[in-house]
């Protein structure tokens, strides 16, 4: 958001106007306002009509006006500026998913290498707990920024539900409700397929447990195998709390509205 957005829109406040409602988009990331609709995204936004010849009005009224409107101005910038951080913490989310993919996937080759021996095995079970480690430590700093996300959330419904109140908009009510079930939808559909990764992967694990002769060295492969199905599930419980975490507050906001 460029610095000049609020200018611009107190400009629009204290300027004549001859309509009392302004609409605003956002084009690469840069604010418009016109009198006419600029795009498909548009948003109405009503201001008071400002007239020159403003004799009757009393200064005392013309100020609680003021306040008004830039307490308004005020409530959208910080409502972008949360939404901006709120990005940016997904973004960290996504990253550390990555990070956490990848370094398990590289410690699941170096598992899979090993020979079919005893001392494969004690390597299979020690690289099995450094995936759970890695899964373990990706998992507090992926708590940490949704924690970050929850209090900017917080922060985001009592400016919003303020706004609504004020607005009384039903039509806005609705269309954001469907897009919230959309979204519900698309984390949902994100579970279900982690789920089925996860057996798949458990699936194929049990096989090579029960296709094994019983003697020690098999044993040993057998723990070993034991504890990468314990770092194979830490890892897809994160992955499945990351989607899960995003419903809750989604349907919390559902319910708010």
């Amino acid at each position: 958001m460029k610095i000049n957005l609020h200018l611009l829109f107190i400009s629009l406040l204290v300027c004549p106007l001859a309509h009392s409602t302004v609409y605003h988009c956002e084009k690469n990331g840069v604010a418009e306002f016109s009198q006419q609709p600029c795009g498909k995204d548009a948003k109405l936004i009503t201001i008071k009509e400002q007239s020159p010849h403003l004799s009757y009005t009393s200064n005392n009224d013309a100020q609680t006006s003021t306040d008004k409107d830039s307490a308004e101005v005020e409530r959208y910038i910080r409502l972008k500026q949360i939404d901006a951080k709120i990005a940016e913490h997904n973004n960290k989310i996504d990253t550390f998913k990555l990070k956490m993919n990848r370094e398990i996937a590289a410690l699941s080759e170096q598992s899979d290498s090993q020979l079919r021996n005893l001392v494969g095995a004690k390597k299979q079970a020690a690289i099995a707990k450094q995936m759970s480690a890695a899964s373990e430590r990706y998992g507090l700093l992926i708590n940490g920024e949704q924690r970050s996300i929850d209090r900017l959330m917080a922060e985001k419904y009592t400016l919003t539900s303020y706004a609504n109140k004020v607005a009384n908009n039903e039509v806005a009510s609705f269309i954001r409700s469907k897009q919230i079930m959309r979204k519900i939808s698309e984390h949902e559909n994100k579970i279900d397929t982690y789920q089925a990764e996860l057996n798949m992967q458990m699936s194929e694990l049990e096989q090579q447990l029960s296709s094994r002769p019983r003697n020690l060295a098999d044993a040993n492969n057998d723990n070993a195998l034991a504890d990468k199905m314990t770092a194979l599930t830490s890892r897809f419980n994160t992955l499945i709390a990351i989607e899960q975490k995003q419903i809750d507050r989604l349907n919390s906001e559902l319910t708010k509205l």
